[in-house]
């Protein structure tokens, strides 16, 4: 049986949660305006990529080996 995770992994779900959030507050700030809501929402979304990132190296990632064919 193939036991493919699709990149399930807690990184993965942590970082696409900061960035959901992120983009929710910059589409919202670029509608209504506040300016500071915008930056913040950018800067959230580059955080949430760093975070992903440093999780999937401190091994919270997906197992490449595992999923290999």
């Amino acid at each position: 049986m193939h036991e493919d995770n699709h990149g399930h992994s807690s990184a993965a779900w942590t970082g696409v949660a900061l960035m959901l959030v992120a983009a929710v507050l910059g589409c919202y700030a670029a509608v209504f305006g506040p300016a500071w809501l915008l930056w913040t929402g950018l800067a959230l979304f580059g955080i949430g990529a760093l975070v992903w990132y440093a999780m999937a190296r401190a091994g919270l990632g997906s197992d490449p080996e595992r999923s290999r064919a």
